[in-house]
């Protein structure tokens, strides 16, 4: 049988150990288990759902109570919130193959592959195509600086277009 608890804090070494509260000033520390690849500590005042270990005498924290993100059957979604309950980021895994990340403040992935972003935020495409949109300095490298002028006209001698640049719309273009 099961029985609903408080969480009042949390010890990360190597495993989670939970202290709840069970009923009024009755603490239970238990040992936290989570769905495997896992790492996410509960926040104080969250209730937990422990289970007695049978013969023991003791518990072990099997669940949290968690909101609802509007996850769809087929579907997971990671979140992280802040001391106060507010979500500031948060994973969609998608029943259509789908996934969306959003982040409140910063964002920084390392993608496997065609495409990948480092720890600075530079992105490295491949093979792909890449839309950048917002207030972004765009820093654009290639082999040999003779690639961005290949016939060396900036503009066009047909229709008079420009090649590249200020003319085209890019502001501050660095490379080499």
């Amino acid at each position: 049988m099961g029985v609903i608890a408080r969480v009042i804090k949390y010890a990360a070494s190597k495993f989670v150990t939970v202290t709840s509260e069970t009923r009024k000033d009755f603490n239970v520390s238990t040992m936290l288990f989570t769905p495997a690849g896992d790492d996410s500590i509960p926040l104080p005042d969250e209730r937990l759902v422990l289970m007695k270990v049978d013969g023991t005498g003791k518990y072990a924290a099997v669940g949290v109570l968690t909101p609802s993100q509007g996850a769809k059957p087929g579907e997971k979604i990671l979140f992280a919130r802040d001391i106060g309950r507010t979500v500031v980021g948060k994973l969609y895994l998608k029943n259509d193959g789908t996934v969306e990340i959003e982040a409140e403040n910063k964002l920084t992935a390392i993608i496997k592959g065609d495409i990948t972003f480092d720890s600075a935020g530079n992105l490295y495409a491949k093979g792909a195509t890449v839309e950048i949109t917002g207030d972004t300095e765009i820093v654009l490298k290639t082999i040999g600086s003779a690639m961005w002028c290949p016939n060396g006209v900036t503009n066009c001698f047909f229709t008079g277009a420009p090649h590249g640049g200020p003319a085209m719309g890019i502001q501050g273009l660095k490379g080499g």
